[in-house]
């Protein structure tokens, strides 16, 4: 998440002083989402970055409908913001679609390969950064084998229309 930012806040600064617009977008409301963009505003704020003075921060949600997340992007895009924030993977894949020249910045991605966000893990031409919350599958089932030697079986849930 920090590297995200990170790369947020060069993207912004490397733009100059007059007032830019960072869009943000989410596929849904959820906590786990939530607090990714509030983190973003945050890590903004606290690089002198503030909503109304220097930036101006356009969030909108796409309550759940890919076609609205590709309405949002489109929007952005006609907008000219600076940068352009997408919060999961939908939404990621709306902005990422919808420019190859504004900075695209994802989070709370999981498989942005998969996803065709990027090519490959790790530095990538083109206009794409961020940051995948994949969990260490192999070494937590190495975890739940030390500490509970006699599990046979592990259930795993998961949502198959994403990549």
């Amino acid at each position: 998440m920090k590297q995200v930012l990170v790369c947020l806040l060069l993207l912004v600064g490397i733009l100059g002083l007059s007032v830019q617009t960072v869009g943000i977008t989410a596929i849904v409301e959820h906590p786990a989402l939530d607090a990714v963009r509030e983190g973003i505003i945050d890590v903004l704020e606290e690089s002198g970055f503030k909503d109304g003075d220097n930036i101006v921060i356009d969030f909108q949600n796409a309550q759940g409908s890919v076609s609205t997340a590709v309405a949002i992007a489109k929007q952005f895009v006609s907008l000219k913001a600076a940068v352009m924030v997408g919060i999961a993977t939908p939404s990621a894949q709306a902005l990422v679609n919808a420019s190859k020249t504004i900075p695209v910045v994802f989070s709370a991605v999981t498989d942005p390969v998969s996803a065709s966000l990027v090519p490959a893990f790790g530095k990538n031409p083109g206009n794409v950064v961020g940051i995948s919350d994949m969990t260490p599958v192999k070494t937590q089932l190495q975890l739940l084998k030390l500490t509970l030697p006699d599990v046979e079986r592990v259930g795993v849930i998961y949502n198959s229309g994403e990549a």
